[in-house]
């Protein structure tokens, strides 16, 4: 002991030294850490718009009157609420639409490109129903098709200060992409057509960056073949495109059709992405090339519906799986089978689905600052996945932007609602395919989800958004929300009456 103090006497310069630079080193790495994990824009906050309380009560009073005004009218003013938060929160150049709320762990400036891009189909299907392209929003004036093209030409051009950036593997911008490029050839009329050569030709440079990428094995393999298959009705048709997505298109059909229109969906398995992303992207490519494996997208679609319209009821519908903030999308199959599988769902069925689903979030407050908001009725981020920024949410608009389009064929908006299979009675249906059982309570509309593979599991409550997990933003400065993947996957009931997902904030 006595040498060990003497050699700390006698070397004190040289330990304060050490200590310092051990200290500086791990200053350092701490840093660089912190750098190359830490999401891009962390720190940015977005200013809600004035008066946003009152718009949000406004919709919300208006949307669910009912009796007072048409459903043309409440559809209408719903577009516009949306309309209204893109035009308020658009970047100086209009190429990112940056919304109020939580990042993604992608970042800010892929959280603003998700904002644009997943805005632009429904303005395109609003045009494509011969919607007005310049509409007063609070007694502001807006262009559609300006705002629009402002930001396409902004994002897609590479020497602009707002280029959205190129497109790497297995990167975020392939999945806006197809949005983007859907949108165009739904609003071909209105936004494509009006473009010069050039401007064109530099947007489609910009969305073939997207082809030929390396995805991920699920529900992206319909990425790339909208964007094609988008381009090629555009009039910019590529053979080796072509021939990539058709092969694409066969291994992934090949691998991960199940059967009774149900989809495997890597890695978590069968959930409503078979509704919000898959059949959403068939019907599309249905619409775009008639010819384009139409019996089978066709059935399967009709398939699908069968069984999938008996989750619908007064009280929203028995939520489980990834991405709950896409929530509103779910009737979306349920619309477009109005148009492509009129024999399995009227319009008046696609209707009231559509409308009692909406009319039920708004109602419990799942609209706020102009935008869906990142849970299932208020904020959660116990729900909130760790790529979900607050952009992201607008998924939740497919149904709505399927509305809009099957309403210039239907109408929809016109049609007398019929009532759902539990208003008329009680249910229990069994897919044996999946593994899932629905039953309906009429009496009190109650709907439950039995996943029969569960039948044995304990029961999972979700996990909080704890100190821990605010701590790990704090430092790194990335989300760290908690796995609820037992709760969200693993449960054998998932109801209309769950707590576990409807508790408000």
């Amino acid at each position: 002991m006595k040498k060990l103090i003497l050699f700390l006497k006698n070397n004190r310069k040289k330990i304060l030294i050490l200590c310092i630079i051990t200290l500086f080193t791990l200053f350092v790495v701490y840093k660089y850490k912190v750098s190359t994990i830490a999401a891009d824009g962390w720190s940015d906050k977005v200013s809600v718009y004035e008066n946003s309380k009152k718009i949000d009560l406004a919709i919300k009073d208006f949307f669910l009157e009912k009796d007072a005004y048409t459903a043309s009218n409440r559809y209408e003013q719903l577009f516009k609420y949306f309309a209204y938060g893109n035009l308020k929160y658009q970047s100086p150049e209009g190429a990112f639409i940056y919304y109020p709320g939580e990042i993604s762990s992608r970042g800010r400036t892929i959280n603003g490109i998700e904002g644009f891009a997943r805005f632009f189909p429904l303005a395109a299907s609003w045009l494509f129903s011969n919607n007005s392209e310049t509409i007063v929003l609070n007694n502001e004036t807006y262009s559609i098709t300006k705002t629009i093209k402002r930001g396409l030409l902004n994002g897609t051009n590479p020497k602009h200060i707002e280029y959205w950036g190129d497109v790497k593997d297995k990167n975020q911008r392939i999945v806006e992409a197809a949005d983007i490029a859907l949108a165009l050839w739904i609003s071909k009329d209105n936004i494509w057509n009006t473009f010069t050569t050039s401007e064109k030709n530099r947007i489609v440079k910009w969305l073939n960056q997207s082809v030929n990428r390396k995805i991920v094995d699920n529900n992206w393999n319909l990425f790339p073949i909208t964007i094609v298959k988008a381009l090629e009705a555009l009039g910019y048709s590529d053979k080796t495109n072509i021939s990539y997505i058709n092969n694409l298109y066969k291994k992934y059909k090949n691998k991960h059709y199940l059967g009774e229109g149900w989809f495997d969906d890597p890695p978590k398995g069968i959930d409503y992405y078979n509704a919000w992303s898959i059949h959403y992207s068939l019907f599309w490519l249905d619409q775009i090339d008639p010819t384009f494996d139409r019996d089978f997208i066709r059935q399967s679609h009709t398939e699908f519906v069968k069984f999938y319209k008996y989750l619908f009821s007064q009280n929203g519908f028995p939520i489980m799986g990834r991405s709950v903030c896409y929530r509103l999308a779910a009737p979306a199959p349920i619309v477009t089978s109005a148009l492509i599988a009129p024999e399995e769902i009227s319009a008046g069925t696609a209707l009231r689905t559509l409308d009692l689903t909406w009319s039920h979030f708004i109602k419990n407050d799942a609209l706020q600052k102009g935008k869906l908001t990142q849970g299932y009725y208020n904020d959660d981020l116990r729900l909130l996945d760790g790529y979900s920024g607050a952009g992201s949410c607008l998924w939740s608009l497919r149904s709505l932007i399927v509305a809009f389009y099957v309403d210039k064929y239907i109408p929809l908006f016109k049609t007398q609602e019929e009532i759902l299979p539990i208003e008329k009675s009680d249910f229990k249906i069994a897919n044996k395919t999946i593994g899932w059982t629905i039953i309906g309570d009429k009496s009190n509309q109650k709907i439950s989800l039995q996943i029969e593979k569960n039948i044995n599991n304990k029961s999972y409550k979700l996990k909080d958004y704890s100190f821990n997990n605010k701590l790990r933003e704090f430092i790194f400065k990335n989300p760290s929300r908690p796995n609820n993947k037992d709760a969200l996957y693993k449960n054998y009931i998932y109801t209309t009456e769950n707590k576990l997902f409807t508790r408000k904030e």
